[in-house]
């Protein structure tokens, strides 16, 4: 690594992906890149050819206002002396799902993908909607959550849903279900807080016998030792991606409540006091106290940027080298719910429905009542009621 404006700019971003406790590969997958673009970046042997790549990195790793102000004018400079000395900028290669380091779950066996054909001319160049949304989203969901499996639609009384765009009528037969797996692997996460800080868990058990909060990629661990369920809000995140030579069509996304119960009367435990940022994701939201809860995009904003992130939609064709990213933010008032989402999917001729749920189980979320969340006080190391 050189020194000057480069040195110190390649110096700054590597200090900001310790201070994360991100893996390059976990960056890699949020900013939809690779590992050695960022490995690069950070090391000094190239200088990103514009300063939104740098920008988004930093965002991903927590970057204050200052910090990103610093970072651009070491970018201008570094720039400058790129021009200067002849350099060309380094074309940034796509990116290459990789697991995910800092997740201790294991991973999943993973469906064996045949050698790809080219997809069909129809099919080229189209991108996952997450690409379009935001660089700084979703793709943390290709870690160890997955469930690789098929199913057809749930058990007795649930309620079915279509997202818009869906030709389905109410009582029409649903989709034909091909025989033996589909040609989909996918991966999902369910434990992912808005913001990375802001969530709110329900947990039976008195104060003094909850631990402090975790950080936010140990969450699954901490919930499932208390036994712990998704107060107000789920949101999960997953990647489908095709496992054949030929494209598979995602046609339409359902969201099907299992089970309605009274919310819980559990304590309400949020994991920070307050945070925020400045991205709103894109992504599918659904209403569980509704009688039939649909799935509806909702567009998202980038207030770095002052863009706003287009909706997702559907169909999408998904193949070895083209993965869908979802993101699906359920939430609840009025019911202890348990739900799961159904992915309805064509191939050639073939056709079905994938579920996908929380390791088997459905997803479960709960009104959490009005009686206010307590808070971790990390000074005194206990739960208070945060001043309600």
């Amino acid at each position: 690594m050189g020194n000057g404006p480069a040195g110190e700019l390649a110096a700054r971003l590597r200090a900001l992906k310790e201070r994360s406790g991100l893996s390059y590969g976990a960056l890699a997958r949020r900013l939809h890149t690779s590992t050695s673009t960022l490995h690069r970046y950070c090391s000094g042997a190239v200088v990103p050819a514009d300063y939104p790549a740098v920008e988004r990195l930093a965002a991903a790793c927590g970057a204050r206002p200052e910090e990103l102000l610093e970072l651009h004018r070491l970018w201008l400079a570094a720039d400058g002396a790129r021009g200067r000395a002849g350099q060309e900028p380094e074309p940034e290669p796509a990116a290459a799902p990789e697991p995910e380091e800092s997740v201790p779950v294991p991973a999943p066996t993973a469906v064996p993908a045949p050698v790809p054909a080219a997809a069909p001319a129809a099919w080229r160049g189209r991108r996952p909607w997450g690409v379009l949304a935001a660089a700084v989203l979703l793709v943390a969901l290709v870690g160890g959550w997955g469930l690789w499996r098929a199913t057809g639609p749930g058990g007795e009384g649930a309620s079915d849903a279509a997202a818009p765009g869906d030709a389905r009528g109410e009582g029409e037969a649903a989709p034909r279900q091909a025989a033996g797996q589909p040609p989909l692997a996918y991966a999902v996460r369910s434990h992912v807080w808005a913001e990375g800080c802001g969530h709110r868990y329900l947990v039976d058990r008195a104060p003094d016998a909850v631990p402090p909060p975790p950080v936010a990629q140990d969450a699954e661990a901490w919930a499932a030792e208390l036994g712990a369920v998704h107060g107000e809000s789920t949101i999960v995140e997953a990647t489908l991606t095709g496992t054949a030579s030929e494209p598979v069509v995602i046609e339409a996304l359902h969201l099907r409540v299992a089970e309605r119960r009274a919310p819980l009367g559990w304590t309400a435990y949020d994991m920070s006091s307050g945070c925020g940022g400045a991205l709103t994701p894109a992504a599918f939201t659904a209403d569980l106290d509704a009688e039939r809860p649909q799935l509806r995009p909702r567009d998202g904003y980038d207030a770095m940027s002052e863009r706003e992130l287009a909706p997702p939609s559907l169909p999408f064709a998904v193949t070895p080298q083209e993965p869908l990213a979802l993101r699906i933010e359920a939430e609840a008032a009025e019911c202890d719910c348990d739900w799961y989402v159904e992915v309805e999917w064509t191939s050639g001729d073939e056709g079905g429905t994938l579920r996908l749920d929380d390791g088997g189980a459905p997803f479960r979320t709960s009104g959490a009542g009005a009686e206010g969340a307590l808070v971790h006080d990390h000074v005194t190391g206990e739960w208070t009621d945060g001043g309600w």
